[in-house]
């Protein structure tokens, strides 16, 4: 009887020693709120339709650039446009290092991500994000070449400025920098993304 009840109760610890084991963490790179949200296509607005959005319907131009966040006085060929309210910014005061003019095909690309990418179940936590230090940018000109309005973008704590919002800040869902980041990349945009700026490395 007693080796009966012995064996019950060694079965019961086993039991209990393996159950514990197979609650394993979430392998690197997987954590609780990367599984708690599904991020994909959530729009399918044609490209005319996304090109009749403000400020893409006043853009005669698009350009991505990259800007020391640490230094530098405005250069004239890069001013911005003398009226804008966030005169401020880094974007509005930094020499750019980078300038990359959007083609067509290209602008379909960024406007594809912006308006048709978002979240299509939203994540249950914020995570918490890092100082603001923004190195990146989109500018939009109009037909005389001057830069009417900007997304200031940094993509070390995933936050943006939107230079026509009237609190100045908008943020896009946070998997939706990856792609924007990802198609700053493509465009040969450096800065800010893969290289470092004053010997410091870039942690995003």
């Amino acid at each position: 009887m007693r080796l009966i009840f012995g064996l019950c109760i060694l079965i019961l610890v086993s039991s209990a020693v393996f159950a514990q084991r197979r609650k394993e963490p979430p392998p690197v790179g997987e954590t609780p709120l990367s599984a708690k949200y599904i991020f994909g296509k959530k729009y399918n607005l044609s490209f005319s339709k996304r090109l009749l959005k403000y400020p893409f319907n006043k853009a005669t131009q698009i350009q991505l650039v990259s800007f020391n966040g640490n230094g530098g006085q405005r250069q004239p060929q890069d001013k911005i446009k003398e009226d804008m309210p966030q005169m401020w910014m880094n974007i509005c005061t930094k020499p750019f290092q980078e300038r990359k003019t959007l083609t067509l095909t290209q602008i379909d690309r960024l406007s594809a991500i912006i308006y048709n990418y978002g979240y299509i179940k939203a994540p249950e936590i914020v995570e918490l994000t890092k100082c603001y230090e923004p190195r990146n940018g989109i500018l939009f000109l109009d037909v005389n070449g001057k830069v009417f309005e900007f997304i200031e973008i940094c993509f070390s704590c995933r936050h943006n400025i939107l230079s026509w919002e009237k609190m100045g800040n908008e943020d896009f869902e946070r998997p939706k920098f990856d792609l924007i980041k990802n198609f700053f990349t493509s465009v040969g945009i450096e800065y800010g993304i893969t290289k470092k700026f004053d010997n410091q490395m870039i942690d995003n």
